[in-house]
C-alpha cells in the first residue's frame, strides 16, 4: 500500500513536471517575443535620438505637405467654378440677346 501511494506520487510529481516545462516553455516563448519587440522599438527611438531625427516629426511634415496640397487644390477648383460660371452667364446672356432679337424680328414681321 505505501508504495502504491509513493508511485501515484512520483506519476503525478512527473505529469506536473511535463506539464509545468510545457506550458513554461510557452510562456517563455511569449515572454520573449514581446521582449524582443520591445527591443526592437527601444532601437528604433535610440537611432533616431542618435542621429538627430525627430521620430514624429515626418508625419508631421507629411500632414503639413497633404494640408497644403489640399488648399492647392481648392484653389484651383475656386478657380474652375469661377471659370465655369462666367461661361454660364455669357451662354445666358447670349440666349437671351437671341431670345429678344428672334422676338424682336418677329414683332417687326408681324407689323
Amino acid at each position: 500500500m505505501i508504495y502504491a501511494n509513493m508511485a501515484g506520487y512520483l506519476v503525478v510529481a512527473v505529469s506536473g513536471l511535463v506539464l509545468g516545462t510545457l506550458v513554461g516553455s510557452k510562456l517563455t516563448t511569449a515572454m520573449m517575443s514581446m521582449v524582443h519587440a520591445l527591443e526592437a522599438r527601444m532601437a528604433t527611438i535610440e537611432g533616431a535620438a542618435i542621429t538627430g531625427k525627430p521620430t514624429v516629426g515626418a508625419g508631421a511634415e507629411k500632414h503639413a505637405a497633404a494640408i497644403e496640397a489640399h488648399a492647392v487644390a481648392v484653389t484651383r477648383l475656386a478657380g474652375a467654378i469661377e471659370k465655369h460660371a462666367a461661361a454660364v452667364d455669357e451662354h445666358g446672356a447670349a440666349i437671351v440677346a437671341a431670345a429678344v432679337e428672334g422676338q424682336a424680328a418677329a414683332l417687326s414681321v408681324s407689323k
